[in-house]
């Protein structure tokens, strides 16, 4: 008697589900956008700390302009009598220094929960950045006007107010990109102009470094530090 040809049972639902894809997603990787699909980036592990960014490759030297800076500009302003201007420079550089960390902090990220996170903590310390530089715009115009003094007078006054516009327009770019795509477009449009906010982000921190108060060569490793982390692939070149 013949024997009936055995038929496996189709898998279940459940049981595809679990079974890992012998295709990884594409996109997965340093040249996907910060704003990754929410499949499976969830359950993902995060792997490598993200502060380790901050002390990783050419990182490290940044660190040591930063730090050079905000001591260089604190000693000087607290060596001579303070005024209501010693604000300005004191603010400004707490807020370059806090620029450079988040910038540090999310470059390089890799899964997409990375730079879930990295772009959050990056925000979160930009906001703190911003509410730093503007506290000093604000000193700096109220100095000179009870000083009557003329604005706009040296190229640091110049090369500052541009930062100033510069960085309100980036913030608003990338607060709106990440926090609420629909408002240019969904997330698809917001993923294509991340590589603009990125690339007009080293801009304007070399427009930050530009204006800086420069009492050593801080700001030559503060670049040194920030630039080599700059890729390319990732402007789509």
């Amino acid at each position: 008697m013949a024997t009936p040809p055995r038929t496996d049972p189709l898998p279940s639902p459940l049981a595809q589900s679990r079974t890992p894809s012998a295709h990884p997603r594409m996109g997965a990787g340093e040249t996907e956008p910060l704003l990754a699909r929410r499949t499976d980036d969830e359950m993902e592990d995060v792997g490598v700390s993200l502060f380790t960014n901050l002390v990783s490759g050419p990182a490290f030297l940044a660190q040591i302009g930063g730090v050079a800076l905000v001591v260089a500009v604190w000693a000087s302003v607290f060596m001579h009598k303070l005024s209501l201007f010693s604000a300005h420079p004191l603010l400004n550089s707490l807020g370059i220094a806090l620029l450079l960390e988040s910038t540090l902090m999310l470059q390089p990220t890799t899964t997409p929960a990375q730079k879930r996170k990295g772009a959050i903590v990056h925000s979160i310390l930009n906001s703190f950045a911003f509410i730093a530089m503007y506290s000093a715009f604000v000193v700096v115009v109220v100095s000179k006007v009870k000083m009557h003094e003329h604005h706009f007078q040296s190229a640091h006054s110049i090369f500052g107010i541009t930062t100033y516009v510069l960085i309100l327009l980036q913030a608003t770019v990338g607060m709106i990109q990440f926090y609420a795509p629909s408002l240019v477009g969904g997330k698809e449009k917001a993923q294509s102009i991340y590589k603009y906010h990125r690339m007009s982000g080293y801009l304007i921190f070399v427009f930050i470094v530009l204006a800086a108060i420069a009492v050593t060569y801080t700001d030559a490793f503060v670049l040194a530090g920030v630039l080599p982390r700059i890729e390319p692939t990732k402007f789509g070149f």
